[in-house]
């Protein structure tokens, strides 16, 4: 079986995490989530960016206070797989808030599906999910 990556360096390899890559990099975030852990990551995929209009990304991104508050929100110590979520109803953020965990057919992180779970990585797993988790 091959060597797991870390969390940075899965999604990178995933190629469907542009645009959290790019905020985490603004952020100067590469390093913490290449070297600590674990983590669980609910990562929207490029998709869930597309909806957005590009400038308001723009502003987004140009404001690091409100910019690391929103990557906060899809970030949770620890490394919970999805078998973990099926008993769980919410999980606190590194930032510290909520996050809402609902059961209903599938599981749902606060409003987005899980669209690819269980993306595991050497300091922790990544879920891929359908729309951006604002707090």
């Amino acid at each position: 079986m091959a060597q797991l990556q870390n969390i940075i360096r899965t999604a990178q390899e995933k190629r469907s995490f542009q645009s959290l890559l790019k905020a985490a990099e603004i952020l100067g975030l590469i390093g913490k989530y290449s070297n600590t852990g674990p983590f669980t990551v609910f990562a929207p995929v490029e998709s869930a960016f597309e909806m957005i209009p590009e400038e308001v990304i723009e502003e987004a991104f140009a404001d690091i206070p409100y910019l690391m508050g929103i990557i906060d929100y899809h970030i949770v110590e620890g490394k919970y797989m999805m078998k973990d979520l099926q008993n769980i109803g919410s999980l606190r953020t590194i930032g510290g808030k909520e996050l809402r965990i609902k059961h209903n057919g599938g599981i749902m992180v606060d409003t987005a599906s899980i669209t690819e779970p269980d993306i595991e990585c050497s300091n922790g797993v990544i879920h891929a999910i359908s729309e951006i988790l604002i707090p």
